[in-house]
């Protein structure tokens, strides 16, 4: 009995960790500490939409939107509605995981393009280098010619830490 509510601490840890810092929220914030990401490419060059260079840019994308190191803006930019999360984000970058997350990734294992602007990507999220969430199942979404974290795998995360009604969520996870 002991050792099953042990693993459910684990459990809920290893939730608020990955919604409190590892959903873009705190890793890492918005500092100007923080390595830039590489840019997402624009609408004039825009990014595959099948074949290994689309599932190249998708596990790219993901992985700076997991990146600790990677500014808050640059990985707003590879979320798919990010302006409407930008509060929430900003809100949980001043957490306590804020500060300590800056060690955080994530690991794509698979990535299998379902049509020509969605994709299911199999991830692991990793603060500094241990799997804090495995086995894990997102979509990406094409919008705009950028392959973006789509905002379902998004709010999926933060549902982790908070009821699906919660009014701390943004008003786009609450839908």
């Amino acid at each position: 009995m002991r050792h099953l509510h042990r693993q459910g601490q684990d459990l809920a840890l290893a939730a608020l960790a990955a919604t409190g810092c590892l959903i873009l929220a705190a890793c890492g914030g918005s500092s100007g500490s923080h390595q830039p990401a590489p840019k997402p490419a624009s609408v004039a060059t825009a990014e595959p939409s099948s074949g290994p260079a689309a599932v190249a840019a998708i596990m790219a994308n993901w992985k700076t939107v997991f990146n600790g190191k990677a500014s808050l803006p640059s990985r707003l930019e590879l979320l798919q509605d990010g302006p409407q999360v930008e509060a929430f984000v900003e809100a949980q970058a001043k957490t306590s995981f804020g500060a300590a997350a800056a060690g955080s990734t994530a690991t794509i294992s698979a990535v299998k393009i379902t049509s020509p602007a969605r994709a299911t990507v199999d991830y692991e999220v990793l603060l500094l280098g241990t799997p804090l969430l495995k086995h894990q199942v997102g979509t990406a979404v094409l919008v705009g010619g950028i392959w973006k974290v789509g905002i379902a795998s998004f709010c999926g995360l933060t549902y982790l830490e908070y009821p699906k009604t919660s009014p701390k969520l943004p008003a786009v996870c609450r839908s």
